[in-house]
């Protein structure tokens, strides 16, 4: 932190090396006065070594009281400080010292309304990089922090804030973030009260807020709401409290209140208070509670093979049922991944066998589908991931072959842009995303070879890192046709084959790249094991997953809050039709009763992914 805070001094002290770097090399090049060539010996200190140094010596200079050429005035108590230092960290202080202003001629800044214990505190993590933060004097630290642009400072407010945030604190947090506009502190203060928002709302804070922050609030699409008449009922309170008889909501209030999104008997109630006009309403999403998720499902057959789409079908978890959803033109072995209540689908195997680049995004708010930019390389049994708001199309093959080509589509600049290839090209892995990295575990290059260990990219320095068998001990050695869901900062890899021959090629195929025909009479052992993963890649041996009940590869994961679902796939006598659940600490999967596959889903390879729908009612 002390690094950061002092970087200026430290360039400024590589600046002066640099000026006398001629006179240094000239001292290095003779021989000393007081030995011979032989004899002398020349050190040069590495960066962290200096950085110490300079850090050591200011905070020396700040205990000490030495060489200082500004004070810092309180009301009880005057801080001799350096003006170089105040200004390195604070662009309040730099402006003040290298301006025209009193302050810097007479080298004493007055903060009379500040503390002397709350000056001393920010002084010392200046100086030092530490700081004493407390329940009783972190709003002072923060508003001070604020006001003097010390923004290392601010942050370490925000963190202890965020840690502590509670149904008791959660709107005096917002107001504090909400009065110095700190977007993160603000978001984490809303992401809180959007989701605790039905029990925070009856606590007195809520009508103490200004008209402004409580229209930010109710603008928030992240309160957990199924029915947006609970937030016209806290705009209502909260008028009420802060204004004179029975006037109706103001403007600003009721353009805020989604009356769309109310059901006919929601809305009469709201409308007899006057003044509401739904056809001039802004278009509005639905709040975060009005969606419910469910497991929705590509590649499924629609039990007429003359027809030229598939089913979509979405299984919901609750009521262990299957609705069905728009249907997308027929492609098989396509990827999908969920990105809220929009599902994004990439590649596939087309009518006449070829593979597909093409790209559609299904939105649930409207069921339907559209159409977005091609890939720049057509893929089929590729991985598919979304991460930060953008999604990342890994491997796969297509007539050229298998692939070891990356694209990633940005859903800001709505485009494709290539990026670094795999370090050999990959198909049939299992993938997953967790804290910025990507997860591509075994797979295959041909097809009697699998892929022992796995691969892990980071996204920022865009960088592969391959994870041989040995390190990451992952068991049996080969991994094929498996799933993986990221959940509790794990990955977690459900169902694989480890057999060297899984697979036969097809004779009305033209070879691997054109084509394949699974045989699954010779399913190992293995084809029904789990494990997992920590961050680096690593077995998590004191974590286990119990083996599924049946001896199924190729199936579905899927992962729903804190459950993995697993659906379909070949057992060694057919297709599995079963449904089960696996929570974390349960010593077994859970078959759903009511959950099995619907009789015309005949497919063993199908893409699913949990996204979110409207709740039924809306």
């Amino acid at each position: 932190m002390i690094v950061s805070l002092l970087k200026p001094l430290l360039l400024l002290y590589y600046y002066w090396c640099s000026l006398h770097r001629p006179t240094m090399e000239k001292y290095r090049q003779s021989p000393s006065w007081c030995m011979d060539d032989d004899d002398a010996e020349f050190f040069s200190e590495d960066e962290g070594t200096r950085q110490c140094a300079v850090i050591q010596g200011l905070r020396d200079l700040y205990l000490t009281d030495a060489l200082c050429d500004v004070t810092i005035v309180t009301a009880t108590r005057r801080f001799l400080c350096h003006r170089v230092v105040l200004a390195s960290v604070s662009p309040y202080f730099r402006a003040m010292f290298t301006t025209c202003m009193v302050e810097s001629q007479q080298g004493e800044v007055s903060l009379l309304d500040v503390t002397a214990s709350i000056i001393e505190t920010i002084l010392h993590f200046i100086y030092t990089g530490e700081a004493a933060v407390t329940l009783d004097n972190v709003e002072d630290l923060f508003t001070v922090s604020s006001r003097l642009q010390i923004t290392a400072m601010q942050e370490q407010c925000s963190r202890f804030l965020i840690q502590r945030l509670n149904n008791d604190n959660c709107f005096w947090t917002y107001r504090l973030a909400f009065t110095h506009n700190h977007s993160r502190l603000l978001e984490m203060a809303m992401k809180y009260i959007g989701w605790h928002i039905t029990s925070v709302s009856k606590k007195e804070d809520l009508i103490h807020l200004e008209l402004s922050e409580i229209i930010k609030l109710l603008s928030s699409d992240k309160l957990m709401v199924s029915s947006e008449l609970s937030v016209y009922h806290m705009a209502l309170s909260w008028w009420k409290a802060n204004s004179s008889g029975d006037s109706p909501l103001p403007v600003e209030l009721r353009r805020v209140i989604r009356l769309q999104y109310m059901l006919p008997h929601e809305q009469e109630e709201v409308e007899k208070s006057g003044g509401w006009d739904i056809q001039k309403l802004t278009q509005f999403r639905l709040r975060q509670g009005m969606f419910e998720n469910w497991i929705v499902f590509l590649d499924l057959c629609t039990g007429d093979e003359k027809e030229d789409y598939f089913f979509m079908d979405a299984y919901d978890p609750v009521s262990e049922e299957w609705n069905k959803l728009m249907p997308l033109k027929y492609v098989s072995h396509a990827e999908c991944v969920a990105v809220g209540n929009y599902l994004y689908v990439t590649g596939g195997e087309l009518e006449d066998l070829s593979s597909s680049k093409a790209f559609y995004v299904y939105d649930s708010m409207t069921n339907d589908w559209t159409e977005l930019p091609s890939m720049m390389s057509p893929r089929m049994k590729h991985g598919f991931l979304s991460c930060k708001k953008k999604l990342y199309a890994v491997g796969g093959w297509n007539k050229d072959g298998i692939l070891d080509s990356m694209e990633c589509f940005d859903l800001s600049k709505h485009c494709w842009a290539e990026l670094s290839k795999l370090p050999y090209p990959l198909l049939n892995f299992a993938s997953a995303q967790l804290k910025g990295k990507l997860y591509i575990i075994g797979g295959q290059t041909i097809p009697e070879h699998g892929i022992k260990g796995l691969l892990i990219y980071d996204i920022a320095p865009e960088i592969w890192s391959l994870i041989p068998n040995n390190v990451c001990l992952i068991p049996n050695n080969v991994v094929r046709y498996g799933g993986a869901v990221a959940m509790d900062n794990k990955v977690f890899v459900i169902g694989y084959y480890s057999d060297r021959y899984v697979c036969g090629i097809s004779d009305r195929y033209e070879g691997f790249t054109s084509g394949f025909n699974y045989t699954y009479a010779r399913l190992t052992s293995h084809a029904y094991k789990c494990f997992v993963l920590d961050e680096k890649g690593c077995l998590c041996e004191d974590l286990e997953v119990p083996s599924l009940p049946k001896k199924v590869a190729t199936a579905s994961v899927a992962r729903w809050r804190q459950r993995i679902y697993v659906f379909g796939g070949y057992t060694p006598q057919a297709f599995n039709k079963n449904v089960y659940y696996w929570t974390p600490g349960s010593s077994r999967w859970t078959k759903c009763i009511q959950g099995s596959l619907p009789p015309f889903h005949r497919r063993g390879n199908f893409s699913c992914a949990a996204i979110q729908v409207p709740l039924r009612k809306l």
